[in-house]
C-alpha cells in the first residue's frame, strides 16, 4: 500500500524506534510472516526517511520484480531458475515494504491500495501461468499449462468473494464483518509475545495463501524440479477456493436469514 506523491520529512529517530513503529501489522500469509514481515520490516527502517523512495513506488518495483522472475522461468538454464528464485523472494519483501513504508509515514492511500492489490493479482495470475507453461516445456502434459493458469485465478477468485461478501456486510446493518478488527501490531508486543506469536503461525503453511505460492516454487526452483510443483500448488488452491466457497456462502445464507428476520419482525 502506498500513496503517488512525495513524502514529508519526519522527525529523526533512531533505528531501533524506527524498526519498532515499522512492524505495524500483522500478517496472514506463512512466508509473509516467517520470511517477508521480518526483513521487510528491517529494510524499510533503513530507508524510512529517503524522501524519493516512495510505497508506490516500492509497490511498482515488486510488480516488476514479479514479471521478471516469472518470465525467467521459460528461459530453462540453472542461472536463470536462481535469479527468479531471487526476483520471485524480492517480490515478496518489497510487497511487505510498501504498506508498512505507508503506515509508519501515516500516508496510506485509495491509490496505493488500489495498486498493491491489483498488481498482486496481475502478477501471481501471469507466475502462474508461466510456471504451467514452463511445466510444458520440461516434458509434462498439457493439463500443467492449465493448472498453472488456474494458481492465478483461483487466488483472484478468492479475493473477489472476499471483496464482495465485506461489500454486502458494509450495507447490511448489524452483520459481522469479514474485514477483520484490527489487532495490535507487532511493533507493540514484546520479543516472548512475537515468538508465540511465530510460532502459532506455522500452521498457516497449509492454506498456501498467496505469500506461500512464492515459497513453494522457489523452493522447487532451487531443487532443479520446479515443473514438479504445478500439480500439488493447483490441488492445494483448489482445495481452499471451496472451502472458502464454502466459508462465504455460508455468510451470504446468515445475512438473508437475518434479513428475513428483521422484515418479520417489522411486519408483526
Amino acid at each position: 500500500m502506498g500513496q503517488a506523491s512525495g513524502q514529508p520529512s519526519l522527525p529523526g529517530h533512531g533505528f531501533r524506534a524506527r524498526l519498532r513503529r515499522m512492524r505495524n501489522k500483522r500478517y496472514e500469509d506463512w512466508w509473509h510472516i516467517v520470511f517477508g514481515g521480518p526483513i521487510g520490516t528491517l529494510a524499510c527502517a533503513m530507508i524510512a526517511n529517503v524522501k524519493w523512495i516512495t510505497p508506490n513506488g516500492l509497490t511498482w518495483a515488486a510488480f516488476a520484480a514479479k514479471l521478471l522472475g516469472a518470465g525467467l522461468l521459460v528461459v530453462r538454464t540453472r542461472d536463470a531458475d536462481l535469479l527468479a528464485c531471487v526476483l520471485l523472494q524480492l517480490n515478496i519483501v518489497l510487497d511487505i515494504m510498501d504498506g508498512s513504508l505507508a503506515r509508519y509515514r501515516a500516508r496510506p492511500s485509495a491509490s496505493g491500495a488500489f495498486l498493491d492489490k491489483i498488481t498482486d493479482g496481475l502478477g501471481l495470475a501471469f507466475l502462474g501461468t508461466m510456471l504451467g507453461y514452463r511445466a510444458t516445456l520440461d516434458g509434462e502434459g498439457i493439463g500443467t499449462l492449465i493448472a498453472g493458469a488456474f494458481i492465478g485465478m483461483s487466488y483472484l477468485a478468492r479475493c473477489y468473494m472476499y471483496w464482495v461478501v465485506a461489500w454486502l456486510e458494509a450495507k447490511q446493518e448489524g452483520a459481522v464483518p469479514t474485514v477483520a478488527a484490527p489487532v495490535r501490531g507487532l511493533g507493540e508486543l514484546g520479543l516472548r509475545e512475537r515468538l508465540g506469536y511465530y510460532l502459532r503461525s506455522t500452521w498457516r503453511i497449509v492454506m498456501v495463501g498467496e505469500g506461500d505460492v512464492y515459497f513453494w516454487i522457489g523452493l522447487f526452483l532451487i531443487l532443479g524440479r520446479v515443473h514438479q510443483v504445478v500439480l500439488p500448488l493447483a490441488a492445494a488452491m483448489g482445495f481452499w477456493l471451496v472451502a472458502m466457497f464454502v466459508r462465504r456462502l455460508r455468510t451470504v445464507y446468515a445475512m438473508d436469514r437475518a434479513r428475513e428476520r428483521e422484515d418479520e419482525d417489522g411486519a408483526s
